[in-house]
């Protein structure tokens, strides 16, 4: 219920306990936050609330934590871009700014893979946590300042086999050992994902990196392939006709220009 009337601005985390669904990550956080009994739902990090009792007094519940902590203000951005670089690999790549009137932070980010509707019993599984960064990231941040950072995530077969309930969140949290500790924003993405066009050495990004690779699929398209046997020929189809040839040079040359 709180996904579906919060669709734009509500994004839960599922994380398994003591299952054969438990990942590193989610245990890691179960630990941050010293969970006790389940379900258990922190809202941005600071509020704790157990959904006992019915349905709809447990959603009450919920909502109104939510709420509370939806109305609080923040000065920090998230943003999110995410593409395929092979054909089980995406690379997120995740802006965190802090406004010029804002204050200094300490951040740990938090980058998660999630799969929609899985596993298939109990049939209200959503937004599970299948893996996350295991590597801390902590990011200071000035007022006015921003920082970029990449990750690479390899999905296994459940995640190819669900393309479309793949999703990406990256969240910003006060940089703490234990919980409460508040998330200042978080953004996310769903699937499903695919390579970018022009990013044809596959490294995520559009960039004069791909001026050479763009030459080579051109002029010799089984020697660009070799050269880079995880990518996909779409990748130089600049204008979306099927075909890679001098046709796309001028929508490449826009790409790379921003024209």
């Amino acid at each position: 219920m709180m996904m579906s009337n919060y669709p734009n601005d509500f994004i839960p985390l599922e994380v398994h306990i003591g299952d054969s669904y438990e990942t590193s990550w989610g245990s890691n956080r179960n630990t941050f936050y010293a969970i006790t009994g389940t379900p258990t739902v922190w809202f941005d990090g600071v509020t704790s609330v157990v959904g006992a009792g019915s349905a709809q007094s447990a959603f009450q519940n919920y909502q109104a934590a939510y709420l509370a902590r939806k109305a609080v203000p923040t000065d920090v951005l998230v943003e999110m871009t995410a593409c395929k670089i092979a054909a089980n690999v995406v690379r997120t790549k995740i802006k965190v700014s802090v406004e010029p009137g804002g204050t200094a932070k300490s951040i740990r980010l938090q980058i998660v893979q999630l799969l929609d509707h899985w596993p298939a019993s109990p049939t209200y599984s959503r937004n599970t946590v299948m893996q996350g960064t295991v590597w801390p990231i902590y990011i200071t941040l000035n007022p006015g300042e921003s920082r970029e950072v990449p990750a690479n995530f390899t999905l296994d077969s459940n995640s190819m086999a669900q393309p479309a309930d793949v999703k990406f969140v990256a969240f910003a949290q006060l940089r703490k050992s234990n919980a409460p500790a508040d998330i200042y924003n978080a953004a996310w993405l769903g699937g499903p994902f695919d390579f970018r066009r022009g990013d044809v050495n596959c490294d995520g990004e559009v960039d004069f990196g791909d001026i050479n690779p763009f030459v080579l699929i051109l002029t010799n398209p089984a020697a660009w392939q070799a050269q880079y046997p995880t990518c996909d020929p779409k990748t130089g189809d600049i204008n979306g006709d099927g075909i890679v040839d001098f046709g796309d040079i001028n929508p490449f040359v826009s790409l790379l220009t921003g024209s």
